[in-house]
């Protein structure tokens, strides 16, 4: 009894460890995601604001904005991938894949 007991709380010891690195690995895709879509907005939010009224300088450095914004800020990971939701689906399809080939060899 005191084995299957061991065995059990190393389970749900394990259990806790994965929910807690996949949720932070969630909270950095999610965000990474959110920054991604939110810098593919600052072109139209400028062009939809009322640019026209400004004085010149500040026309002028709203055009640098928006020449600046044509490249999209994305975070990467060591300069390889670009971190959003869909590099989370594939790791989580890739850790699952490796778990299910290991648990089907031992």
């Amino acid at each position: 009894m005191c084995i299957e007991n061991m065995n059990f709380l190393k389970t749900i010891g394990l259990c806790g460890f994965v929910g807690t690195i996949l949720a932070q690995m969630t909270a950095y895709h999610w965000l990474s995601n959110e920054i991604d879509f939110k810098s593919d907005k600052i072109i139209e939010s400028c062009y939809l604001s009322s640019w026209y009224e400004l004085d010149i300088q500040s026309q002028k450095s709203l055009m640098l904005l928006t020449e600046r914004a044509k490249r999209p800020l994305r975070i990467m990971a060591y300069k390889l991938v670009f971190i959003s939701l869909a590099s989370l689906v594939v790791i989580i399809r890739w850790s699952y894949s490796i778990f299910a080939l290991l648990k089907a060899t031992y």
